[in-house]
């Protein structure tokens, strides 16, 4: 019988029966995981933009191009607990042992999730590698054009906002209008100085450079006064109206400069290169150090004196072991790549994670969908603790990001795959 066309039917139809169980598991768990990062993402919106009276469609808009940020985890954890749902599910029913009494093994069981949940990693590499960087781009785009006609957009009210050198200290800010805004600054001297106002209108002057005039009411000026000697004092004055500039490029800056995680892998490898060449130099300039102290040891071994170079035997010894123990790491070069191993570990976790849910098979379980679910999000979360662990670490140690990005990866595989074998023997 085996072999046979009743049996190229019959795994047809179990195949349809678990994809078909698997997607709707899959959207059902995906729209959850949306609904959070999304009401996230909308609170976020609400409290910066939708308050400062941005129209709603812009609004929706800026949300609308930053969901693939969000995708990039939604999809793999909906992969996780569509397929911890979906097994868990046939385990609590029973239907798992009678396809394997018919002898329909286990892959070919779950041949329909490993393929949705490889497609499911193809096109989370294809949001982080393509629709992220253009959405992102098309997000700085809009957010640059909001802050041309919203002059208060960056500036949030009962908060400290720093504008270039100055630090504005504000109460209520609406259309423009800044109540008992107070300013610290240094001035030209480097004198500390201190601006308070009864309220304050802030009015866009510079369209290309983003200079703001800051006309205030009511002012009182507090400044340090340095003398010679080292004491000094202070200066006070009050007026009845002060206008102050203020640059909001440096703002403008912070929204046009694509951080590594919004880069394609193809403008990843290309920064890498340039930093590597960095790297590699500051390595030579590290040998040639070594070398010259390894020198100035010898010659100072030889030597009456006890001092060479203007250091002791023993300073040039410890400048020998500082130099051998801390070799140089290059910040940025550990940073792209680890956004560039995080691109492809973060798509193949959408597949890795589902092999996870694979030993619920051999149990049986009451509730199994709801207790798939529930397992795949305590998997979820101790997969994201490991992964920020791993982010964490990356200008700490000198361990190349490959391993830290892909260990929370192969941890999992390596669980699930220890847990499957001891199932099938026991």
């Amino acid at each position: 019988m085996r072999g046979g066309k009743g049996d190229g039917t019959r795994l047809t139809l179990v195949h349809r029966y678990i994809a078909r169980e698997f997607l709707l598991s899959f959207l059902v768990a995906f729209l959850f995981f949306f609904f959070i990062f999304f009401i996230n993402q909308i609170l976020l919106y609400a409290q910066r933009i939708l308050l400062k009276q941005v129209p709603i469609r812009q609004m929706l808009t800026l949300v609308a191009l930053s969901m693939p940020q969000i995708l990039l985890y939604t999809i793999p954890f909906s992969t996780l607990s569509g397929a911890s749902m979906v097994i868990g599910n046939l385990s609590s029913n029973h239907e798992i042992i009678a396809m394997r009494a018919l002898g329909i093994s286990l892959f070919q069981m779950l041949r329909s999730v490993i393929i949705s949940a490889l497609v499911l990693s193809v096109i989370t590499f294809t949001i982080a590698d393509s629709v992220l960087p253009v959405s992102h781009l098309q997000f700085k785009r809009l957010y640059t054009d909001l802050l041309r006609t919203l002059p208060t957009m960056e500036l949030t009210s009962y908060s400290v906002n720093e504008v270039g050198d100055v630090v504005i200290v504000t109460q209520e800010v609406q259309d423009g209008y800044l109540e008992n805004p107070v300013l610290f600054t240094t001035n030209n001297s480097g004198e500390q100085v201190f601006i308070s106002a009864q309220s304050g209108t802030l009015e866009l002057i510079d369209l290309q450079r983003f200079i703001y005039k800051l006309e205030l009411w009511e002012v009182s000026i507090l400044s340090s006064e340095r003398e010679a000697g080292g004491t000094g004092g202070f200066r006070y004055g009050q007026g009845e109206s002060m206008i102050y500039y203020l640059d909001f490029s440096s703002q403008v800056e912070q929204v046009r400069n694509v951080s590594p995680s919004q880069m394609s892998s193809r403008d990843l490898i290309d920064q890498i290169r340039i930093r590597m060449e960095d790297h590699e130099k500051a390595i030579s300039q590290r040998s040639v150090l070594l070398e010259q102290v390894l020198r100035d040891i010898e010659q100072a071994k030889h030597s009456d004196e006890t001092e060479y170079a203007g250091l002791s035997l023993s300073d040039l010894y410890d400048r020998k072991a500082s130099l051998e123990q801390t070799p140089p790491v290059n910040f940025y070069l550990q940073y792209y790549r680890a956004e560039l191993h995080k691109k492809f570990a973060l798509s193949a976790s959408a597949l890795i994670l589902t092999l996870i849910s694979f030993p619920l098979s051999f149990v049986n379980i009451r509730h199994g969908r709801l207790f798939g679910f529930g397992l795949s999000l305590l998997v979820a979360a101790l997969y994201w603790a490991m992964l920020f662990v791993a982010q964490t670490q990356i200008i700490r140690t000198n361990i190349h990001p490959l391993f830290l990005m892909w260990a929370p990866n192969l941890l999992i595989l390596s669980i699930s795959m220890l847990l499957i074998m001891r199932l099938r023997q026991s």
